[in-house]
């Protein structure tokens, strides 16, 4: 969890978050994270509608101006136990506002290139008819037959118009906006020896994100994206048998290069300000099995005050993705 330093990146941002998912960093501590805007909304999304668009007869237009994600707020639950102490930490993170590379206007227009089977029938029935194959009644034989040749015309006319290259594009520019703006807070309690009647407060914060994404090739899978983070903390710790607190604010940037739809590499650096002055560098990398299962590693140097000065980081997430209907 970001709050506690003790993953291979604080600074990130998701605008499609995942229904429920599992994570563990060096098998040592685990997290739960749960959206319940999945079990608790019953309406059928369309996948435009998803993204914060609402379709109209002429054009896409954001329902929300961009803030159609407050409702999918992100629980997380991350427990780290250790002989000495066990660390317990609740969290919660939303998107309040996303931005797409292309105006509503032309996501409609590639919508409709790529969505509208009528007219590509109506297409491909008309090249029949040029070959002297005519539409033969639906009581007949010779109609499964015509159904067949229809569909190879049909799949003709969507490589000549590159209806899947189009598709790609639409979908992945849904899924990679060119600007997002996450905002988390948490609250983590510690027991000193292990003990559930010793639990007290540890640490709590609050922090955002702004993400910005510049897109590398047509087929929007290769990306380079600027993270700028800001965050306050305040931690309570035993010093010489007396509770003692600490502030700080803590300013990041990751810089992260997208180089296919499974892997990317990244570097982020947090300056700590504040009681005792501390700073974050981290290399990171990043390996999507599948949209199910995700390896993350991180390798460098972490805050003083996390007692994992040198890191190395290996994490794992695994996670159920409610992948929003979509109209043909």
């Amino acid at each position: 969890m970001a709050l506690l330093d003790n993953s291979p990146s604080i600074v990130f941002a998701n605008s499609i978050p995942k229904q429920l998912s599992l994570n563990t960093n060096n098998l040592s501590n685990l997290s739960v994270e749960v959206t319940p805007f999945y079990y608790l909304n019953k309406k059928k999304y369309e996948g435009y509608e998803f993204f914060g668009l609402k379709d109209t007869d002429s054009t896409f237009k954001y329902e929300s101006s961009g803030f159609h994600n407050l409702s999918k707020i992100t629980l997380s639950l991350n427990a780290i136990p250790k002989d000495s102490a066990t660390t317990i930490a609740f969290g919660a993170r939303t998107n309040i506002l996303t931005l797409y590379n292309s105006s509503p206007k032309e996501l409609h227009e590639l919508f409709e290139t790529i969505a509208n089977d009528d007219e590509i029938t109506e297409k491909a029935k008309e090249k029949l008819k040029e070959k002297g194959i005519d539409e033969p009644s639906v009581t007949t034989d010779e109609y499964e037959k015509y159904t067949i040749l229809l569909e190879k015309e049909k799949d003709n006319i969507k490589k000549e118009l590159k209806v899947e290259e189009k598709l790609s594009s639409f979908i992945n520019q849904l899924k990679n906006p060119m600007v997002t703006l996450d905002v988390s807070g948490a609250y983590s309690s510690i027991s000193p020896n292990n003990r559930i009647s010793s639990f007290r407060t540890d640490r709590y914060g609050i922090w955002s994100t702004l993400g910005l994404s510049f897109n590398l090739n047509k087929d929007y899978t290769r990306f380079f994206k600027f993270y700028f983070f800001l965050r306050y903390l305040k931690d309570n710790y035993i010093e010489d048998k007396i509770l003692s607190t600490s502030q700080f604010t803590d300013f990041g940037l990751k810089l992260q290069v997208v180089l296919s739809k499974k892997f990317s590499t990244a570097y982020e650096y947090v300056k700590r300000n504040g009681d005792g002055g501390d700073y974050r560098s981290v290399g990171q990398i990043q390996w999507k099995f599948s949209n199910e299962l995700t390896f993350n590693g991180g390798f460098g140097k972490n805050f003083e005050i996390s007692n994992t000065n040198l890191i190395t980081f290996l994490g794992i997430s695994w996670g159920f993705v409610n992948n929003p209907k979509t109209k043909n």
